[in-house]
C-alpha cells in the first residue's frame, strides 16, 4: 500500500453535502470500513474478475466490472438484465459481503442524524 500525500491535509469541505432532493453526499462516511471493504472487494473479484462485458449490439463496454449478491447486472448479445449466475463462470455471484450491508445500513442512518441536527433550533 502507499502512503497517501494529503493524509494530513484537512478537508474544508462539508463533511455533508446536499446534492439533489433525498440525496446526501456524506463525505468520508466510508473511511473506517475502507480496509474491510477493500479486502471483502477483493475476495469478490477473485470468484467474478472484473470484465468488459458486451452489449447486445456487439460493442465492448469501457468499464470493467463484477457483481456480488443475488442478482448482477449483465449485459451480451441477448440484452441487459439482472442475472443470479455469472456468465463466464456459470457460477451464482459472490455472496454479498457483511460490511457492505452495514455500511448501506448505516448511511441513511447517518444522514437522518445530519438532518435532524440541521432542525434543531438555536
Amino acid at each position: 500500500m502507499t502512503a497517501d500525500l494529503f493524509e494530513t491535509v484537512p478537508d474544508v469541505r462539508p463533511s455533508r453535502e446536499a446534492m439533489a432532493e433525498g440525496a446526501v453526499l456524506l463525505r468520508g462516511f466510508a473511511r473506517p470500513f475502507e480496509s474491510d471493504l477493500i479486502a471483502a472487494l477483493r475476495e469478490i473479484v477473485a470468484q467474478a474478475p472484473f470484465r468488459h462485458m458486451f452489449t447486445p449490439g456487439g460493442h465492448q463496454m469501457s468499464v470493467a466490472m463484477t457483481n456480488c449478491g443475488s442478482a448482477g447486472w449483465v449485459t451480451d448479445h441477448s440484452g441487459y438484465r439482472y442475472d443470479g449466475i455469472d456468465p463466464e463462470s456459470r457460477q451464482p455471484w459472490p455472496a454479498m459481503p457483511p460490511v457492505f450491508r452495514e455500511l448501506a445500513e448505516q448511511a441513511p442512518r447517518r444522514r437522518a442524524a445530519s438532518t435532524a441536527l440541521r432542525r434543531m433550533p438555536a
